[in-house]
Order: C-alpha cells, then structure tokens, then sequence
C-alpha cells in the first residue's frame, strides 16, 4: 500500500462511529461509587490534616522555643566554664603571697585566658566538639594547677 491509498482508505471511513449500546447507563451507574470513594478519601484527608494541626499546636503550647530550650539546657561548655571559673575565683581569693620565682603568675594567667578565649571561640562553631571540650578542659586544669603552685594559699577553714 502507498500513500495515495493510504489517504484514499482514510477518505472512505465514516466520520463518528455509534457504539454497538448506550454507554451512558453504565457511566452513571459508576459515578455515585466514585463521588463516594472521592469523599471517603477527602473525609481521612482532612481528618489527619486536623490531626496534625492539632499535634503541632499541642508542641507548641507544651514546649518552649528551641532558643529557650537551648538557653536551659546548658551545654558542657558552659559546664566546664561554670566549674572552673567557680575554682579559679575560689583559689585566686585565698591568695596570700606568690610563691618564689612567680613574679609574672598573673601574665601568664592571662596567656591561658587568651587560649581558653580561642577554644571557646571554636566552640561557638563546633559546639559539643569533644576534642575541643577535652582540650578547654585540660587548659582549665593546667591554669588552676598554675595558681595553686604559684601562690601560697590561706588555708580553709570550716566553721
């Protein structure tokens, strides 16, 4: 077959062709069953679209914000900073003479603030980094083991 009969054949077909029965019937006879399935469907959706507006108002009102769970939280950096701090400022206020040969104690102090200032800060971007946290913590120790040896202490006295 070429293409002139090809286009000849097509020119020949009938333009509508009538189905062999009315489709219309059935056609409505399945409607109802899918309105119903549609409404079903739509009925769940919005009961789990309430459902979860419902959770997400729940956690809402329970829990605080992020920012404020995290500023009662505190992180081990603050822990470690808490602790010795308290330790430094307990051991600096029994200070009663400086021990021979540690003229300079309170520059060198200072040298282990600027390192403790310097992890910190690599804390702020790294938080709960344990090699950072063991590090700041080993710095806390040397400067209070620092103090301890360089000054003479007034021993504690409990009452």
């Amino acid at each position: 077959m070429n293409e002139q009969q090809l286009d000849n054949a097509i020119r020949g077909l009938t333009n509508s062709i009538a189905p062999e029965r009315d489709l219309w019937p059935d056609i409505v006879s399945r409607l109802p069953q899918q309105q119903k399935a549609k409404l079903a469907l739509a009925y769940w959706a919005s009961a789990a679209a309430l459902l979860l507006v419902g959770l997400i108002s729940w956690q809402l009102v329970l829990l605080p914000p992020a920012n404020e769970r995290s500023a009662a939280m505190p992180n081990a950096e603050l822990m470690l900073l808490q602790v010795y701090e308290q330790q430094k400022a307990q051991q600096l206020s029994q200070v009663v003479a400086v021990a021979e040969g540690f003229d300079n104690w309170q520059q060198q102090l200072q040298i282990w603030d600027q390192a403790i200032a310097q992890v910190r800060q690599a804390l702020q971007f790294y938080p709960d980094e344990p090699q950072l946290l063991a590090k700041l913590q080993h710095l806390y120790q040397q400067q209070l083991s620092y103090i301890q040896q360089a000054t003479l202490q007034q021993p504690i006295t409990l009452s």
